[in-house]
């Protein structure tokens, strides 16, 4: 799979893919996109969403103006997401995402 880019001006819905055994639409859910290499420490909250494919995503917006606007520190950027279920909270690392 190639990496996607974005420019650092864009605004735009970051997704990810995430699978599950119950309806997700019911659970919390909440992201991070940090730096690589980087382990997530703020979390703000995600959409759910379905794709052009089908799949159930988690979204949430970056970009100018976004909790996460990296127009002045572009690089390499791993998305994460955090799910809260009754009994669990898995934490799921998303493919890495260039700014240009």
């Amino acid at each position: 799979m190639a990496i996607e880019h974005y420019p650092r001006e864009t605004s735009e819905y970051l997704p990810v893919v995430v699978d599950g055994d119950e309806d997700l639409n019911t659970l919390v859910v909440e992201m991070s996109v940090v730096a690589y290499g980087i382990r997530p420490t703020m979390w703000v909250s995600a959409q759910w969403d379905v794709d052009d494919d089908g799949a159930t995503i988690a979204k949430v917006k970056i970009g100018p103006g976004s909790s996460f606007d990296f127009s002045a520190s572009p690089g390499t950027k791993v998305p994460w997401v955090r799910v809260t279920t009754s009994d669990e909270v898995p934490v799921l690392e998303g493919d890495p995402i260039q700014i240009t």
